[in-house]
């Protein structure tokens, strides 16, 4: 590897058109793919010049210089090889987390030889890959040494960490360990359907697989494997009949899929140091694997555009409210987000009508869903003063597509549902994480005991702070009108209907919010209570600052030692919202 090669990438103007109209061609993916590989070989170059000061303390695998001798010799005979190796999404989560460990940065406590030393086994993939020979130590991790685009050799289990040693030469690669030595290959599908071909790595071995620290392997069982595979071609068979565009681009792009496992609350997800690799639970249905391989490739299309182009100016800070997430999001995670979840309501707009029965009511409720979702945050990130001329061009582009797949003539529960859970959704996101003004809130604790109207400025209410906090944003009550609307009879099947959640949802609306004012009787900090009070009154004030009533409440509550009545301060607050008295 020439060590002073250098490309300078341009995104053709064609690719990002592409990209802002929704599917990319072959040959644009192409180009992404290109750029991504020349963003892998920087990386590396700068992990192994970081890494110079610290060889002293990686033992075994100090030697860096003879492995990237390696490397570069098997890239003279095999250039393909190694782009292909590097490439891999393993290799990409693992040279993200050896930076980090070099710089001093990492967040966790993985040895830094061990971590470090996995370049020995990237360069002894390439070697083994090509047919070199090559004898090199490599790390033992989890009672196995992997090689990335190869396979596992899986020791004893009285070998979790360590070293081996491995020798590649005409007669074969052998690994010398104590103890027996279990060979596993990489698994690899191919799936056609319309002249069109999609092939993937199935990842169950790697350690860096979950894009995460090092994890055992989890090789797949023989019927898991063959459950994987049909879902892989049943998916591939219904994209390519319904959605030849996303079909296309996932030709392209998709390199690897990992499985996890099915008691995992992670459904599906991608990662911006893996272009084109995928790690999901099992699905239920083509349908939903599908979706998934859909949406998660868009988060690989925009992080590789993200390295070209500036689509904002704005820092990192989490302070944005996306549907989706219970956390606030930076810029880059909204831009992620519209863009991703698009794909997703236009997947749904084609599916419907088209699905199995079973799934009907599914396919209605996520395109309600997710097509508000992404509504609001449109409406939410078009505004940012921090975009680009190119940011928000790709923010319009979004929006057309959005308008393009109007749900207007979705089943009215349907609408009303999602509606209702993306509301209490954004009262509780903004209850944990945004902080009222003091002076704001003290000016209207003051304004309580004699209901006077707050007379402060129009804009003045909705300022605030945003703090992120941890914790999930997940009710009983926006469990309860999903699954009234997926699947009635189990709804119905739910034994115990008493409190305040069963009473909104038989539409008692002032029974509810009784009982939610108990709760809050109760427990003053009680988010879902206040979330839920919130809507059953149809409060204006409620959706819009309920953090700041909250506020208010607590307040009132510690300078007179009684808190204000929940359904008499938030009536109070909207009076005077809808009379324009602040």
């Amino acid at each position: 590897m020439n060590a002073l090669e250098l490309r300078t990438h341009r995104l053709p103007r064609f690719v990002f058109e592409e990209i802002c109209s929704g599917s990319v061609s072959a040959v644009g993916m192409a180009i992404l793919r290109r750029t991504q590989y020349s963003v892998r070989r920087l990386r590396l170059r700068a992990f192994l010049e970081a890494a110079s000061p610290v060889t002293a303390r990686l033992g075994p695998f100090a030697d860096l210089d003879r492995t990237w001798t390696l490397l570069a010799e098997v890239e003279r005979v095999a250039p393909e090889v190694v782009e292909d190796v590097l490439m891999h999404h393993s290799v990409g989560v693992w040279l993200s987390r050896a930076l980090r460990q070099v710089l001093g940065t990492a967040g966790d406590a993985t040895p830094l030889w061990s971590e470090v030393g996995w370049f020995h086994a990237v360069a002894a993939a390439a070697a083994v890959r090509s047919g070199h020979p090559c004898a090199v130590t490599v790390p033992v991790v989890h009672g196995a040494v992997t090689l990335p685009t190869v396979g596992a050799y899986r020791l004893s289990g009285r070998f979790p960490v360590g070293q081996a040693r491995l020798v590649n030469s005409a007669s074969g690669t052998t690994v010398e360990v104590p103890g027996p030595v279990e060979w596993q290959p990489v698994r690899r599908h191919r799936g056609s359907a319309r002249g069109r071909t999609v092939d993937v790595v199935v990842d169950d071995l790697g350690p860096y697989r979950e894009f995460t620290g090092p994890v055992p392997p989890d090789p797949l069982s023989d019927s898991e494997w063959d459950e994987w595979r049909k879902l892989l071609d049943e998916a591939w068979e219904l994209l390519t009949a319904r959605h030849p565009g996303p079909a296309e681009e996932l030709s392209a792009g998709l390199s690897t899929v990992v499985p996890l496992d099915a008691r995992r609350d992670v459904f599906a997800a991608s990662s911006a140091a893996a272009f084109g690799a995928i790690a999901m639970s099992p699905k239920r249905s083509a349908t939903e694997f599908g979706e998934a391989l859909v949406h998660e490739l868009q988060h690989s299309k925009v992080n590789a555009l993200l390295d070209l182009v500036d689509l904002h100016t704005a820092d990192g800070e989490p302070r944005h409210y996306a549907p989706w997430r219970d956390d606030p999001r930076p810029v880059d995670g909204l831009l992620h987000g519209v863009y991703a979840f698009v794909s997703v309501v236009e997947f749904w707009h084609a599916q419907r009508g088209l699905v199995p029965a079973a799934l009907a009511r599914r396919a209605e409720f996520n395109l309600a869903y997710r097509a508000r979702q992404v509504g609001i945050a449109v409406d939410g990130v078009r505004g940012l003063v921090d975009l680009t001329d190119l940011g928000r061009e790709f923010v319009a582009s979004v929006a057309v597509r959005l308008a393009a797949c109007d749900p207007a003539d979705v089943a009215p529960e349907m609408a009303s549902a999602a509606e209702e859970i993306i509301a209490e959704h954004a009262i509780t996101w903004r209850l944990r994480h945004v902080r009222p003004d003091p002076r704001v809130v003290g000016d209207v604790v003051a304004a309580w005991p004699d209901r006077h109207p707050y007379a402060g400025d129009a804009g003045e209410r909705g300022r605030g702070s945003v703090v992120p906090t941890t914790g999930s944003g997940e009710s009983l009550l926006a469990a309860l009108l999903k699954l009234r609307v997926l699947d009635p009879r189990e709804f119905d099947r739910v034994p115990y209907r008493e409190g305040p959640d069963f009473a909104y949802l038989r539409g008692e609306r002032e029974v509810a919010a009784d009982g939610y004012a108990a709760r809050l009787h109760d427990a003053p900090h009680d988010l879902a209570a206040w979330a839920g009070l919130g809507l059953a009154l149809d409060s204006a004030v409620m959706r819009r600052v309920p953090e700041l009533v909250r506020a208010v409440h607590h307040g009132v509550a510690a300078r007179t030692g009684v808190a204000p009545p929940p359904v008499e301060l938030v009536a109070w607050f909207d009076r005077a919202d809808s009379t324009g008295v602040r």
